[in-house]
């Protein structure tokens, strides 16, 4: 089975898409989770799993993605550098 190499340019668009996805999550996922700890501290209390349960997700999701387009852009310097 023949298999592809990935090009420098390939890994640094992936990288893009994948550091631009992980920021909106993360600006989704600070505010949120900001809100819902506002609202867990008030009068009128909400649950104060709620926070860690909804705004967690998506902050985690962010770090990864980032975290992958680190490793990518890596991948794609190492590329260079060995031609």
């Amino acid at each position: 089975m023949r298999t592809t190499r990935p090009t420098a340019a390939a890994l640094r668009a992936e990288a893009r898409l994948l550091s631009t996805a992980g920021i909106i999550l993360l600006l989704i996922g600070f505010p949120l989770t900001l809100w819902l700890v506002a609202g867990a501290l008030a009068e009128n209390a909400i649950s104060p799993i709620l926070p860690l349960a909804i705004g967690a997700p998506p902050i985690a999701l962010g770090y990864l993605a980032c975290h992958f387009a680190s490793q990518r852009m890596v991948k794609a310097r190492a590329l260079e550098r060995s031609r």
